[in-house]
């Protein structure tokens, strides 16, 4: 449960630039695939740069999303145009055997570079034909001249193909191969680059495959085109055009003949999103059909509420495995589910538990059913916490990771490891209370009862504990006063034995309670 308690480890410096970004993977091959953990540049996702750059970027001649981080291995979020940056998804809908979905980045950008939209659309036509619909409105004074879209393959190196006039790409898997072919509302099409990005040291992964298409922008639209299709797939046409409302795609196969009309603009005349026409069918995506925009209400101190929430959670989740444990038979499996369950404990008592689970599961195979309830919860009682023994275990590793991350890149700042560590200490000392904010929901913290047993077994070791000290003092002091010149060596023996047995006892105690009780 800690990991709530963690920014450092759990904040938006670990995302991408990759507004718009998608993946594709035909008959389970990845085709068009993420380029993974790699240095936080928007080229390195399957995303669009728009260029010329008029401000600072990681790249001269072209401006990525805002969020890109040109030496750092973190995203940028915290201030300036970073911290504002969104992308948002329009319409995600499946209709037919067919899949919609609309995103809209515009707000990823500078605003410098005067996008007034840019509006990606997918469409699974097939699962193995993917249609992908970029359009792009720029402002009157937009000083954006051409756009430059990345395709990812991480594993297999894309090779540039041409088919009359229509410049592509495709990937070998196996004797298979992965085509795309790309053109825009003019008919028009530009031959891509091929290449690979090779990551720098540090990284997890070398680098990625890549194509890049660049193509000029027009005022006020501009819609690019690309199909994506696996190899029992024969696409024999493809083409399109466009007006100020929408966007006409026309594609033949083999079997099938498709025409799909995209509406883009803001305001349009019906209330579609696409329609397409197969064959003799007709498929059409309304407006009305789409999500609707329900952002979360905000909360303050929300990473309290979870910690209090993931307390009412967690015993739930422990009645779950016990009943679970307890309906497991003798299988073959059982030692295999066993392993996978205490991966994460002591790993000298791994086995000794496997075998005391799978002698307990062998005696229930031999009672009849009357009795097996007892013998479930005798056997779910008598395992270990798997719960508690995961969380002991990643507490351990999230202080390595903070440790290693921290002198990795100590510019994170320091006031979120203090926060980290203040709260963490404060949740221990906290019995209840109520936590309002101006303009917020009201909340309550409740301390559990285990919490407010250890605060009074901590208390009465405090005062034994001073009462001890007090007693061993004025023995002390006493046996310094009047027995200092006593002629009983006896007397002075059963002092100094007290004495002894009483150093006794505060070891004890100092070795059976934790710094917080004493």
């Amino acid at each position: 449960k800690e990991w709530v308690k963690g920014w450092r480890n759990f904040n938006a410096g670990h995302e991408h630039p990759d507004q718009n970004t998608f993946t594709f993977a035909p008959k389970g091959v990845p085709f068009i695939t993420e380029a993974l953990y790699g240095p936080k540049y928007t080229l390195l996702n399957n995303a669009v740069m728009f260029g010329p750059a008029l401000s600072e970027t990681c790249f001269k001649l072209w401006a990525g999303q805002v969020t890109e981080a040109c030496d750092s291995k973190w995203l940028k979020y915290k201030l300036g145009l970073a911290a504002d940056a969104q992308g948002r998804v329009e319409a995600a809908m499946k209709k037919d055997g067919m899949v919609f979905i609309r995103g809209e980045a515009h707000s990823a950008y500078n605003p410098e570079l005067k996008v007034r939209n840019f509006q990606r659309n997918l469409l699974l036509l097939h699962p193995q034909l993917l249609l992908l619909v970029d359009h792009i409105h720029l402002d009157p004074d937009s000083p954006s001249r051409a756009m430059s879209s990345f395709f990812h393959n991480t594993e297999l190196p894309f090779q540039s193909t041409e088919v009359d006039g229509i410049y592509g790409a495709f990937v070998t898997h196996g004797e298979d191969r992965y085509k795309m072919f790309w053109m825009d509302d003019t008919n028009s099409s530009n031959k891509g680059v091929a290449g690979y990005w090779t990551y720098p040291r540090g990284y997890p992964y070398n680098g990625s495959n890549y194509v890049n298409v660049t193509m000029p922008l027009r005022y006020p639209h501009t819609r690019m085109a690309y199909i994506f299709f696996g190899p029992d797939m024969d696409v024999q046409s493809f083409s399109l055009r466009g007006d100020d409302q929408r966007v006409d795609i026309y594609l033949s196969t083999k079997e099938h003949t498709y025409a799909i009309y995209l509406l883009t603009g803001e305001v349009t005349s019906k209330p579609l999103f696409a329609m397409v026409l197969l064959d003799h069918k007709k498929v059409v995506f309304e407006r009305t059909a789409a999500m609707e925009d329900s952002s979360p209400e905000e909360v303050e101190e929300y990473v309290n509420v979870v910690e209090d929430n993931l307390q009412h959670v967690k015993p739930v989740f422990q009645q779950m495995e016990r009943h679970i444990l307890g309906e497991v038979l003798n299988t073959a499996s059982f030692r295999k589910t066993a392993e996978r369950l205490l991966q994460f404990s002591d790993k000298k008592k791994t086995e000794e538990v496997i075998e005391k689970m799978f002698a307990m599961s062998k005696r229930q195979s031999k009672v009849k059913g009357g009795k097996r309830v007892n013998l479930e919860e005798k056997f779910s009682e008598s395992l270990p916490d798997i719960f508690a023994q995961i969380e002991l275990n990643e507490k351990k590793e999230r202080q390595r990771t903070l440790k290693r991350t921290y002198e990795d890149s100590p510019e994170e700042g320091d006031a979120d490891s203090r926060a980290f560590i203040d709260y963490a200490d404060g949740r221990k000392n906290t019995k209840g209370g109520i936590a309002k904010g101006q303009k917020f929901k009201e909340f309550h913290m409740v301390s559990t009862v285990r919490s407010e047993g250890v605060s009074s077994t901590a208390s009465y070791i405090r005062m034994f504990l001073l009462l001890n000290t007090a007693t061993f003092f004025l023995l002390l002091a006493v046996l310094l006063t009047r027995f200092q010149r006593g002629r009983s060596l006896h007397t002075q023996r059963c002092f100094y034995s007290i004495l002894l047995i009483d150093c006794f006892v505060l070891l004890f105690l100092y070795s059976s309670c934790s710094h917080t009780q004493c």
